[in-house]
């Protein structure tokens, strides 16, 4: 069968790179960052790719925008070379993994990546940090430097098909590849550990990043919090006064 893609393409700024590739995964950590990576760099869109058989749905966001599913390369500007892959939903075919991995391949040039860097995010240890692998040591050692943990296994991570292929790829192309985890509760976007990866990003890439918009989405999403929790007690607290018996899960 063959795979159809749909792209729209801009400039790649030429010269050696990184790759920063990010996905759908708990706590939405990498995605997040690459969001404020991107608007504070002036990230510009160099390719876009659809396709049938990506998932037939159409995807919600918090506006209330509908669109489909897309894959995107985002190149930054202000002086930095380094171009961000990202996309809005999980590539779960081998089939969509490997085409698209061979379109970004074909607009990048794998030769011309220094540096394949691939931000998850997972349910780890419960302790907020950032975690790292590499198959080069002296990376490993700067990620270490920068502020990351090292990561033991890298076993049952959680990404995609897409990453997969990328990964297979830059590994036999002997591309230095660094995998970053941050640790997250995953239950919502996860804000604080986002800052945690880009303070990470920041010490490893040498490069400045505006975080205030971020700051306020965590000053925010705390208060809600601290007022989700108040009513949760003052409810629990009305009950046990009319001797209601509480019921938690």
């Amino acid at each position: 069968m063959v795979f159809e893609l749909v792209e729209e393409q801009g400039a790649v700024a030429p010269g050696k790179k990184v790759l920063i590739d990010v996905g759908p995964a708990p706590g939405a950590v990498g995605l997040v960052s690459a969001s404020v990576l991107i608007e504070s760099k002036k990230g510009e869109r160099v390719l876009r790719v659809f396709s049938p058989h990506f998932p037939q749905v159409s995807l919600i966001d918090n506006e209330g925008v509908s669109s489909l599913p897309v894959v995107e390369l985002h190149q930054l500007a202000d002086g930095t070379n380094v171009v961000i892959l990202t996309r809005n939903f999980v590539v779960d075919s081998t089939e969509a993994g490997e085409a698209v991995a061979r379109s970004v391949i074909e607009r990048i040039g794998l030769n011309e990546v220094e540096l394949y860097l691939v931000i998850t995010s997972g349910r780890f240890s419960g302790t907020g940090d950032v975690y790292a692998a590499s198959n080069d040591q002296q990376l490993l050692r700067r990620a270490v430097d920068s502020g990351a943990k090292v990561l033991s296994s890298v076993e049952n991570l959680p990404v995609d098909r897409l990453t997969a292929s990328l990964m297979r790829k830059a590994m036999t192309s002997k591309v230095r590849t660094l995998l970053v985890l941050a640790d997250t509760e995953g239950f919502l976007p996860d804000f604080r550990s986002a800052k945690r990866v880009l303070q990470f990003l920041s010490a490893l890439l040498q490069m400045e990043i505006d975080t205030r918009k971020l700051d306020e989405e965590i000053a925010r999403q705390q208060a809600f919090l601290r007022q989700m929790e108040e009513a949760f007690g003052e409810l629990g607290e009305g009950e046990r006064r009319e001797g209601r018996p509480s019921y938690i899960g």
